[in-house]
């Protein structure tokens, strides 16, 4: 792999076997807010938990790739071992598929969501009330009172 040492990419492995299972403990706490608030979820829309899997996966897809490679199982086994890395490694892809096609959802609602909240704000700051006909004609009489005195300062009267 790489010409990478097989002990430190199992170390590897073994910190993000890690990493998954801080992802997982971290989105079955999200999805029990979400319950606690009454929101129906489920645990396979919770990008975290997925995450969490995906990484587990692709640790085990790993240390599978270097077991074969450094010949660490028996001959006998090959015929085990190579379906289980593939399936591994074809159900790591279509689940970081998922994750990236969730992600852009996420992100799409979100914009949705911030331009819907600054168009309601437009319309309620720019609101203005409509002035009555009686406002208007007071209007109207004020402007020709102020212009008449315009023109006598000015000399025109």
């Amino acid at each position: 792999m790489l010409g990478l040492d097989p002990r430190l990419v199992a170390l590897l492995c073994l910190v993000f076997i890690g990493i998954g299972i801080f992802s997982i403990i971290q989105g079955r706490k999200r999805l029990r807010s979400e319950q606690a608030q009454g929101q129906r979820s489920a645990w396979y829309k919770q990008p975290g938990i997925l995450t969490g899997i995906e990484y587990i996966l692709l640790s085990f897809m790993f240390l599978l790739n270097i077991g074969i490679t450094s010949h660490w199982f028996p001959a006998n086994l090959n015929q085990i071992i190579y379906p289980l890395y593939l399936l591994i490694l074809f159900t790591s892809a279509i689940m970081a598929g998922v994750i990236i096609y969730m992600s852009m959802q996420i992100a799409r609602r979100r914009r949705a969501q911030v331009a819907n909240q600054t168009a309601a704000q437009e319309t309620t700051s720019t609101y203005k009330e409509v002035p009555s006909e009686t406002t208007l004609q007071k209007r109207r009489e004020h402007r020709k009172k102020v212009a008449a005195a315009r023109r006598r300062r000015a000399g025109k009267a």
